[in-house]
Formats: structure tokens, C-alpha cells, sequence
């Protein structure tokens, strides 16, 4: 049964989740000037980013610490997410730029349900859910007799 309940519960969470992008792209674009200040960029759909450059003294070292530098300079930008409200909601996605010694920081929160696959399986889900409900309930109708069903139930008390 549980299918079915979240077969139409996905699109209450879709819509909450489409709820915080919304909510997280009009804070970020009303903060554009405190942020590129901190050198952190927005881009159109409301991601907040930013490049770690290594120093030469890191850049030579082991990747783990390279991790370990980035990560230290994620928790300024921690600070600056914290004063325009979003800090509860980020998360950082880190990625090595090629053929240089410098890391792409992704700051964005983490959708489940709001990614064109999944609402493009949750619509087809939808779709032959209701389809079957819509099918069986046109032969309770056409095929039931519901006076004698009635007269069974009131029979059986």
C-alpha cells in the first residue's frame, strides 16, 4: 500500500522541494552584492559558487591535502551563508578543475524529487496509478449490482 500513498506524496515533495529552490534563488540574487564581495558568484538558477585556488605549497601535496585545504576555506563562506539565512540548506559540491591546480565549490542545497527523471517517472507512476483506479472503478460501475450488494452487507449483520 505504501506504493500507493507514494505514488501521489511525491508531488507534495516536489512542490516543497521546488518551494526551496525558489526560496533559496531569491535570497541568493538579493544577496548577489554581499556575496561577490566574499568572492562568491550566483548563477541564473540561484547556485552559489566560488574557485579555490591551491597555493604552491598545497598544490604539490597529496589530493587528501588538497581536500583538507578546501575544506578550510569552506567554512568562511560557511560564516557568509549563515548571516542571508541559507546555511541550513547548503551543501558543498567540490570538483577538481582540469589541468590546474584550483577546485570548483558548489554551494546548493540537495534535491531528491525536483531532477527531470524523477518527475519524469513520478508523472508516468501517476499516470498508470490513476489509470488502473479509474479503470476498476468503471467496472464496479458498469458490472456491480450495488442494490443486491446492499442487501448482502445488511444480511450479514
Amino acid at each position: 500500500m505504501k506504493w500507493f500513498t507514494n505514488t501521489y506524496k511525491f508531488w507534495y515533495d516536489l512542490y516543497k522541494e521546488i518551494r526551496i529552490w525558489w526560496i533559496f534563488r531569491k535570497t541568493t540574487r538579493s544577496s548577489v552584492e554581499l556575496l561577490n564581495e566574499n568572492d562568491l558568484r550566483v548563477d541564473w538558477i540561484g547556485r552559489v559558487y566560488t574557485v579555490v585556488n591551491l597555493p604552491e605549497e598545497v598544490a604539490g601535496a597529496a589530493p587528501q591535502v588538497h581536500q583538507a585545504y578546501v575544506l578550510q576555506q569552506i567554512t568562511k563562506y560557511g560564516n557568509i551563508m549563515m548571516k542571508i539565512g541559507l546555511a541550513d540548506v547548503v551543501y558543498p559540491e567540490i570538483e577538481q578543475i582540469k589541468d590546474s591546480a584550483a577546485y570548483l565549490v558548489i554551494l546548493w542545497p540537495v534535491f531528491e524529487k525536483f531532477e527531470l527523471f524523477t518527475i519524469i517517472g513520478g508523472l508516468l507512476r501517476t499516470t498508470f496509478v490513476t489509470g488502473a483506479l479509474y479503470f476498476i472503478y468503471r467496472l464496479a460501475v458498469n458490472h456491480v449490482d450495488f442494490a443486491a450488494l446492499g442487501n448482502w452487507i445488511a444480511n450479514q449483520f
